[in-house]
């Protein structure tokens, strides 16, 4: 009886530490949350619901996307002229890592 008291306690536990794990958010490798910086989200800066963020969806009053702005192009990793949700948040995190 105690051993199967100790098994339902050990798979108690376990469940419960597995549970952060499956809602974490998931991002792609190398991509760090945008949200740690004051860049605005990809949603909000996606006027159109496009999925796409193009250079003059971003505006030029916000501190923290002139850097984007002026590297446009760098971001743009695939060159089909607008940035995926993917594409942005990695350079958002970028900026992150480079402490800018």
């Amino acid at each position: 009886m105690v051993h199967v008291k100790a098994g339902l306690l050990v798979a108690l536990v376990c469940a419960l530490c597995a549970i952060p794990a499956v809602a974490a958010p998931k991002l792609q490798p190398g991509v760090k949350d945008a949200g740690a910086t004051d860049a605005p989200s990809f949603e909000d800066l996606d006027k159109n619901h496009d999925g796409k963020l193009v250079r003059s969806e971003m505006p030029k009053d916000v501190d923290a996307l002139k850097q984007l702005r002026a590297h446009f192009r760098e971001a743009d990793l695939d060159g089909n002229g607008w940035l995926s949700k993917e594409e942005y948040q990695r350079y958002v995190s970028n900026i992150i890592s480079a402490g800018v």
